[in-house]
């Protein structure tokens, strides 16, 4: 239950700054690509979720 928590924090961050730049580019007139857009979202997600994790379990190995 604790990684699906760590999880949905790392998605609903990500979901938050791609609104952010959405919001910005669409202001400034620059149409951006939907598909490159989740896909470098999911790969961002997916490396921060692994960093914390990693981050932990080197805590959890060292105990």
């Amino acid at each position: 239950m604790k990684h699906f928590l760590k999880g949905a924090a790392v998605m609903a961050v990500v979901i938050i700054v791609n609104m952010i730049i959405n919001i910005v580019c669409n202001m400034n007139g620059v149409d951006l690509n939907s598909t490159v857009m989740s896909t470098t979202s999911a790969v961002g997600a997916l490396l921060v979720y692994n960093a914390w994790i990693k981050g932990e379990n080197d805590k959890d190995a060292q105990q």
